[in-house]
């Protein structure tokens, strides 16, 4: 038989420490794309830019934007998970009371 073991006020901390993360990941991110698209407007424009490193640049934006929905979903599961736990047990210990 499985044991199960939920702590509410860890869930909660880990759902609000992973949004927190989130934020700092999205601004670092953002910060890499403006960088590199600073780079390849005048620092780096060449047809070997245009034709090879544009199109990876775009690649990994395109990317990094499922990483953060990621990170958003991942942490909305957790909060999720500890509360509908803890509502249960709740609702489990009134109803033993009846």
């Amino acid at each position: 038989m499985a044991d199960y073991i939920v702590n509410d006020e860890k869930t909660n901390a880990c759902a609000t420490q992973t949004m927190n993360e989130y934020e700092i990941a999205v601004a670092q991110l953002n910060k890499i794309k403006t960088d590199l698209d600073a780079l390849t407007a005048d620092g780096y424009n060449t047809p070997s830019a245009k034709n090879d490193f544009q199109p990876f640049v775009q690649e990994y934006t395109d990317n990094y934007g499922k990483v953060t929905e990621g990170l958003t979903g991942i942490s909305e599961y957790i909060k999720k998970y500890g509360e509908g736990m803890t509502q249960f047990d709740s609702e489990m210990g009134s109803s033993l009371r009846k």
